[in-house]
């Protein structure tokens, strides 16, 4: 437990009907008794009205609710108290600067939930999910967050590592006591062992369709001045969200929004446009963000100037995009054809859809085509891993494989250890100070 007490907004900034407050900590009910005048009487756990007092005017100046939640009965495990009062952001940080006054700390970025999973409310996995629930892309995502935060996937680490644990404990006891008869199966070890490597190549594989659901697919609109990337961009949002002008060149740096299709996030960028003779400093650098943005994105929409031949310009976009994940389009159908579509599909290995942005002719057509080239078709998920627990599984994927390929019972053991260090690792068993740190840094003051 920790020995100071900790406030702060559990709601955004900005006004609302209500909003609330969260106080935990040692002295979280006589901080709440001196700002909260309850109506009655106050049961744990128990919404309870009143009103909401400024000890050092004398007067009251707001109502609505509280509940008081007693260790270990609590998000936190702490003593903990939720305040709820209206949502204008005057009142929220007068309560703030009242339970401060009365020693109060304000609370860093996540360190609400950083005490749950101190105080064993959780474990690491689902600490994570808490943060991922809140900025996950789609429903998709939320209901798939939600699910981690139930705990699926802790309960299949949890399992995987047992089952090691129960080897390694046996693989020991043979090694350090030879003279007592004990002698492991062989047989049934391998087995064990790779029925765990076929576990964590399992997970491992659910990395890229929660990512995708988590924080949606990024696509770079490519092409080059005037080709109409930023009408293509405008008619898929269904708002005129980008400057169109019949002058090349007028997106100079990126703008960035998301749509959703078939319950995945996508994140449109539209990018400056590729020009191989820029006109100033000022193209050069959007240009040169725009091949930044696509080294970095899921793939790519390469719009084509149906109105016009291909140009060196084109050339040179389809040779960026050869290696890369793409949907092609010829734009301005509503003009004479000047581009050939198999010329097209020839030196870009796609077949072109053919489109008017600004009639918004065949839109429908591509979305069907983005979803069918980036929206990876897997069964629905109930459980997924992020960046840090694919790096720690795939540390057990690595010693589990020197395990089956040793015929040495203490290199086994070895590199068995290692496997069971890294599944404690994704659940926060042995997690370093500073790396807890960083993770719980992302979150949303408040959590």
């Amino acid at each position: 437990m920790y020995e100071d007490t900790i406030v702060a907004p559990a709601t955004p900034q900005g006004r609302g009907a209500i909003s609330m407050v969260r106080l935990t900590g040692p002295e979280a009910f006589p901080i709440a008794e001196a700002i909260f005048r309850p109506s009655g009487k106050v049961v744990p756990r128990r919404a309870v009205y009143g009103k909401f007092y400024d000890f050092t005017q004398g007067t009251f100046f707001d109502e609505g609710i509280a509940i008081f939640y007693r260790a270990p009965h609590s998000y936190t495990g702490e003593d903990m108290v939720e305040f709820t009062p209206h949502g204008n952001p005057i009142i929220v940080w007068k309560i703030v600067e009242l339970a401060t006054a009365k020693g109060a700390r304000l609370a860093r970025p996540g360190e609400f939930t950083y005490r749950a999973f101190l105080n064993g409310k959780m474990d690491l996995v689902r600490a994570e999910a808490v943060e991922e629930l809140v900025e996950a892309q789609s429903f998709e995502g939320v209901k798939l967050s939600f699910s981690q935060l139930q705990g699926g996937l802790s309960k299949r680490v949890e399992e995987l590592r047992e089952g090691l644990l129960s080897s390694a404990v046996l693989l020991e006891t043979e090694i350090e006591f030879p003279d007592e008869g004990i002698e492991v199966n062989k047989d049934e070890l391998r087995k064990t062992l790779e029925g765990s490597l076929s576990s964590v190549r399992e997970l491992l594989s659910l990395f890229e369709t929660g990512k995708q659901l988590l924080e949606g697919v990024t696509l770079v609109l490519v092409g080059k001045p005037n080709s109409g990337k930023s009408s293509l961009f405008n008619a898929i949002l269904e708002e005129e969200r980008a400057i169109v002008t019949e002058v090349p060149g007028t997106t100079r740096d990126f703008l960035r929004e998301r749509i959703i299709i078939d319950g995945v996030a996508f994140i449109l960028i539209d990018t400056a446009g590729m020009n191989p003779e820029p006109g100033d400093e000022i193209e050069r650098e959007g240009m040169r963000r725009a091949e930044l943005l696509l080294r970095e994105a899921d793939g790519a929409i390469l719009i084509l100037d149906g109105a016009r031949p291909l140009e060196p310009a084109d050339h040179k976009l389809i040779n960026l995009l050869n290696a890369r994940n793409k949907v092609v389009v010829i734009n301005k159908i509503d003009l004479p054809l000047e581009l050939d579509p198999e010329e097209v599909k020839s030196l870009t290995g796609e077949a072109p859809l053919l489109i008017s942005a600004k009639k918004r002719q065949g839109l429908d057509s591509l979305k069907d085509a983005l979803k069918k080239k980036f929206i990876l078709k897997q069964p629905a998920l109930s459980l997924y891993i992020n960046s840090r627990q694919r790096i720690a599984l795939k540390k057990a994927e690595e010693h589990l494989l020197r395990a089956l390929e040793s015929e040495a019972p203490e290199i086994v053991a070895q590199e068995l250890r290692e496997a069971i260090l890294a599944l404690e690792e994704i659940l926060g068993k042995i997690t370093p100070r500073e790396v807890l740190n960083n993770i719980f840094s992302r979150f949303c003051i408040g959590k």
